[in-house]
């Protein structure tokens, strides 16, 4: 039997962490939340607070709880905090059992142009990218098939606001203004890439539980709408004609690691074909989706049960508070946000959870 006093350290307190902060709390671990003090999870009645005020602290911190609690198991349930770890304390991942786990997976993981190489490998097509650094030095600006998206090949942010998350760039002109606003860190850090088309409909997500580059636990999804670009407000399961696809090629993709967690591989349907957009290697945000589908994860992935039950039926997400907001830019969906909220035994809600209210009346207030 396990101790109900067993800690375990939740890094980053983003709607991800909230999801973990309370499943852990339930099944009485001792859970410790680190994140910055407005981040919605720490608004929760569950966890033990510790609000940080910059990286350095940060690390201050992590030490700190290093010493008291030698190997404690972390969840990073943040991508900009698992960069910071990743590129500023490495050493993060030899003083806790860390999920996600396998570093060297991570790091292939977190890294589009490394992600697309292991796509490269397995025949899955992705948008054809450069790095802006090599946009730049090649003087390929004028090669480009326009328009292009720009992204972030990885995160290098964490309390500092980057310029921007996407940018669309309609031809050459406009490239050769962004060059001249980015630093030489920004331009070795974002992709050009063709884009594949504004229609949020057609993307599609994978989310999983991987040991070792296995999966155990999956669903497939399509982000029905989206509050903005990568921020969806209502998620559906797919069972559709291109589900296997999905599934086929996300796992051989990452049978290529030795990968540990969750995470979520982003897709985009053009003329009938599917695009590797990319991977997510940490904690999704309509993770919760997950815990609809199989009601036994948290124990499943904890070691407590060996195996997970799946929900049979189709099962739905919704963050109602997005979606209200796309719902007044958009009246002719409220029938469809309606027909999802009173479907109560396939949908589950983001933040909102009736014995643990606050963190959904603050994202209210923001």
């Amino acid at each position: 039997m396990r101790s109900s006093k067993e800690k375990i350290l939740v890094v980053g307190a983003g709607p991800q962490a909230l999801f973990l902060v309370r499943e852990l709390s339930r099944l009485q671990y001792h859970v410790i939340l680190i994140g910055r003090k407005n981040e919605i999870a720490m608004h929760s009645k569950y966890a033990e607070k510790k609000a940080i005020r910059s990286e350095e602290h940060l690390v201050l911190e992590l030490n700190s709880l290093a010493n008291t609690y030698p190997k404690l198991k972390a969840h990073v349930a943040s991508g900009f905090y698992l960069a910071f770890l990743m590129n500023h304390f490495p050493r993060f991942f030899q003083l806790y059992q860390v999920m996600p786990g396998h570093k060297a997976s991570i790091e292939q993981l977190m890294c589009k142009a490394k992600t697309y190489q292991l796509a490269k490998n397995t025949d899955v097509l992705y948008p054809k990218s450069s790095l802006l650094a090599d946009v730049e030095k090649l003087k390929m600006v004028n090669q480009l098939s326009y328009p292009q998206i720009v992204k972030w090949d990885r995160d290098i942010f964490l309390y500092e606001k980057p310029k921007f998350k996407t940018r669309l760039v309609g031809n050459t002109a406009e490239m050769i203004d962004l060059l001249k606003a980015l630093n030489d860190e920004e331009k070795n850090s974002l992709l050009s890439q063709d884009f594949l088309g504004a229609d949020l409909r057609n993307n599609f997500s994978y989310g999983a539980y991987v040991v070792d580059g296995k999966v155990c636990l999956d669903i497939s999804v399509n982000e029905v709408r989206h509050f903005r670009s990568g921020v969806s407000s209502v998620v559906e399961e797919y069972t559709g004609k291109y589900t296997k696809e999905i599934q086929e090629q996300s796992q051989a993709i990452l049978a290529q690691t030795q990968f540990t967690g969750f995470l979520d591989v982003e897709f985009k349907i053009k003329d009938g074909k599917l695009y590797l957009l990319e991977v997510n290697p940490r904690p999704f945000g309509f993770i919760k989706i997950m815990k609809k589908k199989y009601p036994e994860l948290i124990p499943y992935v904890m070691g407590r049960k060996e195996v997970a039950y799946r929900n049979p039926k189709p099962v739905k997400w919704i963050n109602v508070l997005r979606d209200l907001v796309l719902i007044m830019r958009k009246p002719s969906e409220v029938f469809h946000m309606l027909k999802v909220l009173f479907d109560f035994n396939k949908r589950t809600f983001d933040v909102w959870d009736i014995s643990d209210p606050l963190p959904f009346f603050y994202q209210m207030k923001r």
